[in-house]
């Protein structure tokens, strides 16, 4: 019995060796350029970057204020003072007048008491007011060099792009206490809020992106202690410069996401693809030099895409490709397992040629290729086809915009 299972194994597998095709996967890298999710009149290739510093009029408030609080403090310490000095010169008034008439009955022979000098109440002590955080400086240069909308040229004449940089505010810092014993930790992380408010907009269409970015609670992760009190001890020393790091670094994080925003809504991105495509081994009885001719002449398309937005340089190359994918087609015999084009090589076609329509701008048919391969019942392609449809999804949105 054993021996007839191992036979019967061992002929399945001959069957499938001698009938079954083996699929080359292949990572394809190409360029493309990422067509922006808005359209710019083109005679508006230029953007100005004017940025409104915000957070300098937090700086004048936060001096304003502390000038009042100053000027009320030293009034409220000037009133205490000039109360101290009545009590103390009233109290001096009387132990002068003891002294003189001590010393009036010490010079005439008279014995007397010398009088004890008064106990004052306590002076009142001025408390120096601790100086406001105040936002550092960021320079209209700085601002800048995190900018760089792809596509477009920084200049006069064109667009606006406006950056209104806010005050950091709502800083805490939070203690959380883990383990027990020698394994007890104390970790901390800062959290706070630093809106950036992005206004992008032509002479002739106003604003096409006007909102403000950043408005909820973001955190940065701090060092981990052993003890809570090793924590008080470095932050007297360091709490001051960690605030100006934490500002710093927190505007460079928000104006690069900022400028990953307007490259995705109005740049021309150099992007890489790293497309899934397919090809067949030689196989037995089966010769496949068109499938291999057909996936050079793919290759060879796609690596022309990134010569040009509309990728119009790359359209024959695309569509001789297609040609030949599509004459298999013509063969695809999806019930017999057997067949040169069976169900797997038809998927596997539909797969390729839905990456090369998407290319093209056909994205009905990259759409209809998309769905067969979902729908051929062959698991290896419609996985693959599922990876893949959202980022045809995306690329058809950009691409109609423009197209």
């Amino acid at each position: 019995m054993k021996s007839t299972i191992t036979s019967i194994l061992l002929f399945t597998t001959l069957v499938f060796s001698v009938f079954g095709q083996n699929i080359d996967d292949n990572k394809v890298n190409f360029k493309y350029i990422q067509l922006p999710l808005q359209k710019v009149n083109p005679l508006f290739s230029n953007y100005e970057v004017r940025v409104n510093h915000l957070y300098k009029k937090a700086n004048e408030d936060s001096l304003i204020i502390f000038q009042q609080r100053k000027d009320a403090a030293q009034a409220t310490y000037q009133a205490q003072y000039n109360a101290y000095i009545v009590q103390k010169n009233a109290l001096d008034k009387v132990y002068l007048n003891q002294l003189a008439q001590y010393e009036k009955a010490t010079n005439a022979g008279t014995p007397a008491t010398v009088p004890v000098p008064p106990t004052y109440p306590n002076a009142p002590l001025f408390v120096p007011l601790d100086a406001p955080r105040l936002h550092t400086e960021f320079t209209d240069n700085e601002v800048n060099s995190f900018i760089d909308i792809q596509g477009f040229t920084k200049g006069l004449g064109g667009t606006m792009l406006t950056i209104d940089v806010y005050p950091i505010r709502d800083i805490r810092i939070i203690e959380t206490k883990t383990g027990s014993g020698v394994t007890t930790k104390y970790d901390y992380k800062c959290q706070y809020i630093l809106p950036i408010m992005v206004t992008f907009e032509t002479p002739t269409e106003g604003a096409l992106l006007k909102k403000t970015y950043f408005e909820t609670v973001q955190y940065q992760s701090m060092k981990s202690y052993s003890s809570k009190y090793e924590y008080q001890a470095w932050f007297i020393d360091n709490g001051a410069q960690y605030y100006r790091d934490l500002e710093r670094n927190a505007r460079k994080s928000a104006l690069q996401e900022v400028n990953g925003i307007l490259n995705n809504e109005f740049g021309y991105v150099s992007m890489q693809r790293n497309a899934e495509l397919y090809s067949v081994k030689k196989y037995r009885d089966y010769d496949y030099a068109e499938v291999t001719a057909a996936y050079t002449l793919t290759t060879q398309a796609l690596n022309l895409v990134a010569k040009d937005r509309n990728r119009a340089g790359a359209i024959e190359k695309i569509s001789q490709a297609i040609a030949k994918w599509e004459v298999l087609l013509e063969e695809s015999n999806m019930t017999d397992d057997k067949a040169r084009v069976n169900d797997k090589i038809t998927a596997m076609i539909h797969c390729n040629l839905a990456e090369l329509y998407a290319w093209k701008g056909d994205y009905d048919k990259a759409e209809l290729h998309t769905n067969l391969s979902l729908n051929g019942g062959v698991a290896k392609f419609r996985n693959h086809s599922e990876r893949v449809q959202s980022f045809y999804a995306d690329q058809r949105k950009r691409w109609e915009i423009h197209y």
